[in-house]
């Protein structure tokens, strides 16, 4: 079994100026001098190889914000976006097969007129089953509105879930990573406290159990949450500084 490794750095990394195999693994061997790399890579072109890589980088969160279309002469002819087709971003939240696959289980069940969230039957009826859509164009329509909040929310999420884990050498990087780790830390302590009152971090709500009934939290639920500790948080302060401003012109 071969497994790929991947090095997640910045362009003016030292790695991507070396452009020769022993360069290659001299330089691993000195980083990482726990691993036994002889036993790991035991064809030296292999490092020559890695070393004439002139690697990629990761997509700029971002999402299209229509994922359906269907044809203007035919109501049940029509083109839908699902997964990587309609939003990418890196793989810092963990989130790429899942929301993917949620695009799909989503346009499936609207495909069978059911409740999007809970795959119930959406129509009410003597019998309770599912009445498929009057045409496809309904069924796309409602995929597409269901998404696009969804998919701005799965957006911002990877934007802020854990933008700093890759440990990079920029002092901005740095500095952001601090930055994060406190607002993350002081987020985390809120939620303890006030026993469960304040929501949890958005990165951690992913791996929450959903509410009964429900397979999975949607995206948007949990950044709206966030966004309310977010405003929570912006208005404790501005009051806490008016309070500052009252106390001190009073004193004067």
């Amino acid at each position: 079994l071969i497994r790929p490794a991947n090095v997640n750095s910045r362009a003016d990394h030292p790695v991507w100026s070396i452009t020769n195999g022993a360069d290659m693994k001299a330089y691993f061997t000195k980083s990482f001098p726990r691993i036994h790399w002889d036993s790991i890579i035991k064809n030296d072109a292999e490092w020559d190889r890695f070393s004439k890589a002139t690697g990629t980088t990761y997509p700029m969160p971002q999402y299209s914000p229509g994922s359906a279309m269907v044809s203007p002469t035919n109501s049940n002819v029509g083109v839908v976006l699902v997964g990587d087709a309609c939003h990418a971003f890196p793989p810092d939240i963990g989130q790429g097969i899942n929301s993917g696959l949620s695009d799909v289980v989503a346009l499936d069940r609207c495909l069978k007129g059911q409740d999007i969230l809970s795959g119930k039957a959406m129509i009410n009826n003597k019998n309770k089953v599912s009445v498929p859509p009057k045409s496809l164009s309904d069924a796309l329509q409602r995929y597409q509105t269901n998404r696009r909040p969804e998919h701005r929310a799965l957006i911002r999420l990877a934007r802020f879930g854990a933008p700093y884990q890759y440990r990079q050498s920029w002092p901005r990087d740095r500095i952001g990573a601090a930055l994060w780790m406190y607002n993350a830390g002081f987020r985390q302590i809120l939620n303890k406290l006030t026993f469960g009152l304040v929501p949890p971090l958005a990165i951690v709500s992913l791996f929450q159990t959903p509410p009964e009934g429900t397979k999975y939290i949607p995206y948007r639920d949990i950044m709206a949450a966030a966004d309310t500790t977010t405003t929570i948080l912006k208005g404790s302060v501005l009051l806490g500084i008016f309070w500052i401003i009252c106390k001190r012109f009073a004193f004067l």
